[in-house]
């Protein structure tokens, strides 16, 4: 009786780690995050306290037989007035929230193996549509980085021009393609208030982050300009890297806080430029 109920129970595991693989592959083919509320009604059923064993027999699954694993999502930004005040309401604000229970997909496969050949864009509804998004998100990203994290609509309609895509794209219209960026969580579109007047800002979203990220950024001005990278130039990718990273640092230190839950100082010096990062977007986007 032990050894049969031992023998169903690992079956019943086995069943719902090949399910949740199943789940994670089906989701990153469409973009959209594997929420933990998806786990939950769609693998685990009544078995919710299983769910550490099926998630790690997955990442193993993953790792081993498909060269991805599972990376949480990092929790979007509460930036306007009102997600502050939400945020102060509930609590939140105290002790604010670094996780978001969702996952997406990541290559584990080095480098090398990081090519078309192998890692090809998704057939649907082509391979060059598919193509033409992935740059086109990336650029976006990469220049709201570039900007310092928070980039004005204005000017993004400007760097849209400049590359012949304020009206239409190789994808679909310009609206409808930013809107697709945003539903998928490549970029945060940020409305608000400001002295009577409506403003609008992008940020870069939870997937830009995670998909696209530092490294993406930097390797996507590299290839645009290749062998024309000068020194200058070269220095002031350097830069715009340096401070992306010091803000995502800052950030990442005020939404942790220190041991007894308050923000963490700013060491004294020259006061940061907050829109230092514009002019190497600028610099980088070929405005010079």
């Amino acid at each position: 009786m032990t050894q049969g109920g031992e023998s169903s129970g690992l079956d019943s595991s086995q069943t719902m780690i090949k399910a949740l693989v199943r789940l994670a592959l089906a989701s990153e083919y469409s973009r959209l995050p594997i929420r933990r509320s998806d786990i939950s009604t769609k693998v685990l059923g009544t078995q919710g306290r299983q769910f550490k064993t099926v998630f790690d027999g997955a990442q193993l699954a993953l790792r081993q037989t498909f060269g991805m694993e599972m990376v949480e999502l990092p929790a979007k930004e509460k930036v306007t007035i009102q997600q502050k005040r939400a945020a102060q309401k509930s609590g939140a604000a105290d002790k604010p929230s670094t996780t978001s229970k969702s996952w997406i997909l990541r290559s584990i496969l080095p480098e090398k193996f990081r090519i078309p050949g192998i890692m090809p864009p998704p057939k649907v509804p082509t391979q060059q549509i598919e193509e033409a998004y992935v740059g086109l998100y990336s650029f976006v990203v990469s220049v709201i980085m570039l900007a310092g994290g928070r980039l004005p609509e204005a000017k993004l309609e400007r760097y849209l021009k400049r590359t012949n895509a304020d009206q239409s794209t190789p994808v679909d219209t310009k609206e409808k393609v930013l809107a697709r960026m945003e539903k998928e969580g490549y970029i945060q579109r940020v409305r608000e208030m400001n002295a009577g007047e409506e403003t609008v800002e992008y940020l870069v979203g939870p997937r830009g982050k995670m998909e696209v990220g530092e490294e993406g950024m930097a390797g996507m001005v590299k290839m645009v300009y290749g062998n024309s990278l000068n020194e200058e130039a070269r220095q002031r990718l350097e830069r715009s890297l340096k401070s992306v990273a010091a803000n995502n640092k800052v950030k990442a230190d005020a939404e942790r806080g220190d041991g007894d839950g308050a923000p963490k100082r700013r060491a004294r010096g020259r006061p940061r430029r907050e829109a230092a990062g514009a002019d190497n977007a600028d610099a980088s986007s070929g405005e010079d």
